[in-house]
């Protein structure tokens, strides 16, 4: 009987999910599912607005899948204990992790030209920085309601190398969620897309991308 007792203890410490930032959570658990199915993702969330134009990740119920699951499944298992969380799969195969209440409609900016150099086309962060800074740059043009959150930008980029996956050198008329798209199919990586609304600014958004491996 105690060792019944024990043995269903331990194993409701192990199906307790855990609360962790959501770039955590695809860190530990989701980059696993990407390696299996050789794909990407995109995750769109509703993120904190502390102020002084910054934007908090959220924080969601996530753990490991179950052995033995993959793809699609395998992700919405992860989330399974967090109602807020919904996960769909494009026809491309990405899949796309959608956290609270997200304003997409930034993501409808259409980018008349994208011109990247031979940097961002091997880089996905450099990438998704040169799309984040057309975004902001259309905004300040047509007079939008939106600005970029302040973040670090921190990463290393890498050069043209034979048989490296890359980007095309130019994009055009393309909206901002397709460019982000095509970042993480490419590149079999996380693309991280949040928003806030301050009650006294412009709705923030912000970019993120995190290697699938």
């Amino acid at each position: 009987m105690k060792v019944l007792s024990l043995a269903l203890t331990v194993l409701s410490i192990v199906s307790t999910p855990a609360s962790v930032r959501i770039d955590q959570a695809a860190a530990d658990y989701l980059r696993p599912v990407l390696t299996s199915i050789g794909g990407g993702a995109r995750i769109n969330y509703a993120g904190i607005c502390p102020g002084e134009g910054k934007l908090l990740l959220p924080r969601v119920d996530a753990q490991p899948a179950p052995e033995g699951t993959t793809g699609i499944i395998a992700a919405r298992q992860i989330f399974r204990n967090d109602p807020q969380v919904t996960v769909t799969q494009e026809q491309s195969g990405l899949l796309r992790i959608t956290i609270g209440s997200v304003s997409t409609s930034i993501l409808q900016t259409r980018i008349p030209t994208l011109t990247l150099d031979s940097d961002a086309q091997y880089s996905p962060a450099s990438a998704t920085d040169m799309i984040r800074f057309a975004m902001h740059t259309y905004a300040v043009e047509h007079g939008l309601d939106f600005d970029t959150a302040k973040h670090v930008i921190d990463y290393v980029v890498s050069g043209p190398a034979e048989g490296a996956p890359h980007l095309p050198p130019l994009m055009q008329n393309v909206t901002a969620g397709d460019a982000l798209d095509t970042v993480a199919r490419t590149f079999k990586g996380i693309v991280l897309y949040g928003t806030c609304s301050p009650p006294d600014g412009k709705e923030l958004f912000q970019i993120d991308y995190m290697h699938g491996s």
